[in-house]
């Protein structure tokens, strides 16, 4: 096989897998412009835009180019492109540079099945030269993938191989190997990655593969960071400090792939908290380098300062701390207890940024005294059976469909519940009613155990909430004002009242379709239904508080009943129209401005607005020095600071204005302080009576 034989197997996607779109694109422009020629045609070298390029016969891996851009360059891919553009057996006339003939480049290349090909790869070489590391995040990523089957494509001259949630295929190409398979990892990544992929195809077509059994290691959740798990979180630094060096306006998909793939390894080193926030925070990447109209760059660097500050626990915890730090990767479910008594408190619809959506139901466990919950959830919205109407009138909850289910209390035999507090939805579990609904005497009791009726506690209760996840609240209410819709930020304000004459501000947001639950909560008041209690999702928007109502309870001749906003309908005589058409019903009887909107900025959030202006626009334009306009704007804060007696905020503003060179470790930690400084003071949605 003469040199140029493997180069004609990489067609446009082996290409881009291998570098980039953009430099594909720069490099197709030279090959246009003729400024490319073959200069050598046995020893394969060429010169690309006045750059000597020299591809190897190994692969496009080991060629070289005399520029100064490290790994593969768009001079390479030009000479690339060339080749296999005068590729063709009846060009019989000189190269265009006078010094070879492109028939002397001309090869047959045969086409045969690649599959055989990987099989013949032996297991015992392949960890051996993969090295402990990379083999024991190998053994973790193949357990990662058990459910999963990689889809291959095999066209002979390539054999793509499609990993989960990863848009690029890895490619096994004809004639170059395992060393020469190309993949979007990095190449910290690479090693590890590469043999797991491999492992996988040899157990899906039940070929041998055996691990050596002192790799094979069961970790206590009690133990320090290990090697790899160090190094995976200096990638994730580095690559988070990269980001900010480059701008956060200047973002591309490819940063999205590339944090995508450091969750898989997250996962795979037994870091699920880590691979969450990394799932987090490739989504809102995506979305910004999409420049999608829900993500700016001041979401995205908030979350970095916060992941970043995390790694830094993360990197010195100690073996006990580290245990709570890392998360649970799966949940373990104990099925020890024979029944619960649960009282249905609520349900919700939701879709996530990633795609995800689902439907959460909220129980009250009698004896325990506890909130638990129980989800159903896809992962994107493929499934177009999957949606609010099935998962609320035929998807199965325990033997029973979540409309009946959720009207009563129950006992539930056989439960199966994670340390979080989560019931598992599969199983042997069952449902069995105890009662037709929940009786006024009932709730009354269960009002001294669950919720809040004092507005005035809902400071402190929030001040102790864990930061993350923040669970249903039930709020029990003495009256309810009509509904006030508010244009500027297009939702809807209910205004509660508790025994003290304490005022909350509940909101429902405009969001255009399916909008189930703004026409029923405005059918439902409308009606004046004495309305005793409303199950709500605390959710944090920005630097405020918002409490969005899910569920509502309704006193009946027959007791309490529960009506789920997302899921039930209000009998109606005759058919309402769509809620839209009913803004203008709501604007007309508005009858003053005095609802209760998001009160005005904090001392908290005026401090750090104009620290916060200053470093969100040194990250987006990832430029190394403050101009001498930031500077000054810096120097008034920290005065400011200082007369405020926030000595911490001073010193660290005081460090970062000495500094000569770009420090995003200083500038993410200049981020992280003034975020949670603002979320100390997270006005609440309520006015209390004086």
């Amino acid at each position: 096989m003469s040199w140029q034989t493997v180069y004609f197997h990489y067609d446009e996607d082996a290409l881009t897998v291998f570098a980039n779109a953009g430099l594909l694109r720069r490099a197709k422009k030279d090959v246009d412009n003729e400024k490319v020629s073959l200069t050598d045609a046995n020893t394969g070298q060429f010169s690309s835009d006045g750059q000597n390029v020299v591809l190897h016969e190994a692969g496009i891996q080991q060629a070289s180019c005399d520029c100064s851009a490290s790994g593969c360059c768009k001079h390479i891919l030009a000479a690339v492109l060339w080749l296999q553009a005068n590729n063709s057996a009846d060009n019989s006339n000189n190269d265009k540079s006078g010094e070879a003939s492109s028939e002397a480049i001309t090869e047959q290349v045969e086409i045969a099945p690649l599959l055989p090909t990987l099989f013949a790869l032996e297991p015992e070489v392949l960890i051996k030269k993969a090295g402990k590391s990379a083999c024991r995040a190998a053994i973790k990523l193949v357990e990662q993938w058990e459910t999963t089957t990689l889809n291959l494509e095999d066209t002979g001259t390539q054999l793509k191989i499609q990993l989960p949630d990863v848009e690029e295929p890895v490619i096994f190409l004809q004639g170059s190997g395992y060393d020469g398979m190309l993949s979007p990892f990095s190449d910290s990544q690479k090693k590890a990655f590469h043999l797991a992929i491999v492992a996988k195809i040899f157990e899906q077509h039940a070929q041998p593969w055996v691990w050596p059994e002192d790799l094979i290691i069961v970790q206590s959740s009690k133990r320090p960071l290990n090697d790899e798990e160090s190094a995976l979180i200096t990638t994730i630094e580095q690559f988070i400090y990269d980001l900010l060096r480059q701008g956060l306006s200047h973002i591309s998909l490819s940063s999205a792939t590339q944090l995508h793939l450091l969750n898989m390894s997250a996962r795979a080193e037994g870091l699920p908290r880590l691979a969450s926030y990394l799932r987090t925070l490739s989504t809102q990447v995506k979305l910004l380098a999409e420049r999608h109209f829900t993500m700016d760059e001041s979401n995205v660097l908030r979350l970095l300062a916060h992941i970043s500050a995390y790694l830094f626990q993360l990197s010195n915890a100690t073996p006990e701390q580290l245990k709570v730090l890392r998360g649970q990767l799966r949940r373990q479910y104990d099925d020890k207890k024979t029944s619960l008594s649960l009282i249905p408190i609520g349900a919700n619809w939701w879709t996530a940024q990633s795609g995800a959506l689902g439907a959460t139901f909220t129980f009250w466990d009698r004896k325990e005294k506890q909130l638990l919950q129980a989800t159903q959830a896809r992962p994107n919205q493929l499934d177009t059976l999957f949606n609010r109407y099935s998962v609320w009138n035929s998807l199965s909850l325990w033997k029973q469909t979540s409309d009946k289910l959720m009207r009563r209390p129950f006992l539930l035999q056989e439960p199966r519940i994670s340390d979080e507090g989560k019931l598992a939805t599969i199983g042997e579990s069952f449902a069995q009613s105890q009662t037709d609904f929940l009786d006024i005497t009932d709730y009354q009791n269960l009002q001294t155990e669950l919720g809040i009726n004092n507005w005035q506690a809902l400071p402190d209760y929030f001040a102790n909430q864990p930061e993350g996840f923040l669970s249903p609240l039930v709020l029990h209410i003495k009256s309810y004002k009509p509904l006030i819709w508010y244009e500027i930020e297009q939702c809807v304000i209910w205004d509660v009242s508790d025994n003290h004459d304490n005022s909350a501000f509940l909101r429902l947001y405009w969001e255009g379709t399916m909008q189930n639950n703004l026409e029923e909560l405005r059918y439902l008041t409308k009606r004046e239904l004495e309305i005793v209690a409303v199950t709500v999702q605390p959710v944090r928007r920005d630097l405020n508080m918002d409490l969005l109502p899910t569920t509502i309870w309704l006193k009946t001749t027959k007791g309490i009943e529960l009506f789920y906003l997302d899921f039930d309908q209000f009998p109606r005589k005759k058919k309402q129209s769509e809620f839209i058409s009913r803004i203008q019903e709501y604007m007309a009887k508005r009858k003053q401005q005095t609802a209760m909107h998001h009160s005005e900025p904090t001392l908290a959030q005026k401090f750090c607005r104009p620290i916060l202006s200053v470093l969100e626009a040194q990250a987006c334009t990832g430029r190394a020095l403050l101009s001498e306009m930031q500077k000054e704007q810096l120097e008034i804060s920290k005065h400011t600071a200082d007369d405020l007696g926030m000595t911490l905020i001073a010193n660290q503003l005081a460090r970062y204005l000495t500094l000569t060179t770009r420090d995003p470790q200083a500038l993410l930690q200049l981020i992280w302080l003034c975020d949670n400084l603002q979320q100390l003071q997270s006005p609440l949605p309520i006015q209390l009576n004086e």
